[in-house]
């Protein structure tokens, strides 16, 4: 089971070129509900900005930066 940072993650690097509502749900092998769920807190904290297709904001970048920097230093440990 992938934890909530796993799919924001997913979900940024899906939107970083802009994508449609319908791509980041197949994509991210995500249900309807949970798209929704996932795209309003992205909206809502300022990862993600809406249009014609979602799109990574800079902030998006940094939190999906942050986040492969901190998957590598876990896995690393192991």
């Amino acid at each position: 089971m992938r934890s909530s940072f796993e799919i924001i993650a997913e979900i940024l690097d899906t939107a970083k070129n802009g994508a449609k509502k319908t791509r980041i749900m197949y994509s991210c092998g995500l249900s309807y509900r949970f798209v929704e769920k996932y795209l309003n807190l992205l909206l809502d904290t300022g990862l993600l900005r809406p249009g014609n297709s979602y799109h990574t904001t800079d902030k998006g970048i940094g939190f999906l930066n942050k986040y492969q920097t901190l998957e590598l230093l876990l896995n690393t440990r192991q």
